[in-house]
C-alpha cells in the first residue's frame, strides 16, 4: 500500500469542515508483546507434544491412520509458535494511521476504525527499545472480579510517536474548544 493510497483510503471518511494533523504507519520490525510469552512457551509445549506423538508412531510402526493424525496437531503447534507473528507482520503492512482534528481512524486489513476524541479514554505513550513508541487509550471495565483495563484503540509501533501524539492533543484540544 503506497502512501499516497493510504490518504485516499481515508478521504470518503473526512468531513468537510475536518483537515488532517498526522498520517502515518506502523514501523518496521517484530514488535513481542508481553502477552506473547505465554502463547510462545505454550506452543513450544503443543509442538513438542505432538512431534513426541509423530516420532512414536512411526518408530513403533503404527498404522497411516495415527500417523495423519498427528500432523493437524503438529500444524496448530507450528501456527501456534510462529503463525501468530507472521500474521500480525503481514497485517501490520496493511495498516495506517490518520489524526485529523476531530477524529483518529485507523485502517487495518480490510477494516476500518474511527474513533471521535470526545470518546476517547486517557493516552498512555510506551517506548519500545528500537525507539519507536505506542501510544494506546485505555479504558477501566469494571467485572465481577474488579477493575481491569482493555485497550480501546492503539496507533503500534510508532517511528514519530511525538508528531502524532501533539497531533492527538491538538485534536482533543480542538474538540473541546468547539463545544
Amino acid at each position: 500500500m503506497e502512501y499516497r493510497d493510504e490518504l485516499e483510503i481515508f478521504r470518503p471518511y473526512i468531513g468537510s469542515d475536518e483537515y488532517v494533523l498526522w498520517r502515518g504507519k506502523p514501523g518496521k520490525g517484530n514488535m513481542f508483546a508481553g502477552q506473547d510469552v505465554f502463547m510462545v512457551l505454550f506452543g513450544l509445549v503443543w509442538l513438542s507434544f505432538s512431534l513426541f506423538w509423530e516420532a512414536t508412531v512411526i518408530a513403533g510402526g503404527a498404522p497411516i491412520f495415527f500417523l495423519l493424525w498427528g500432523l493437524p496437531f503438529i500444524a496448530i503447534g507450528v501456527y501456534l509458535l510462529f503463525g501468530t507473528f507472521i500474521r500480525r507482520a503481514r497485517l501490520r503492512g496493511k495498516t495506517a494511521y490518520v489524526i485529523t482534528n476531530k477524529k483518529i481512524m485507523i485502517y487495518s486489513g480490510k477494516n476500518m476504525e474511527m474513533y471521535e476524541a470526545e470518546d476517547l479514554p486517557p493516552m498512555h505513550i510506551k517506548f519500545h527499545r528500537n525507539g519507536n513508541g505506542s501510544i494506546r487509550f485505555y479504558e477501566q471495565v469494571y467485572t465481577r472480579r474488579g477493575r481491569m483495563q482493555s485497550v480501546f484503540c492503539a496507533l503500534e509501533n510508532l517511528e514519530d510517536v511525538a508528531q502524532a501524539q501533539n497531533a492527538i492533543h491538538r485534536m482533543e484540544e480542538e474538540s473541546r474548544s468547539s463545544d
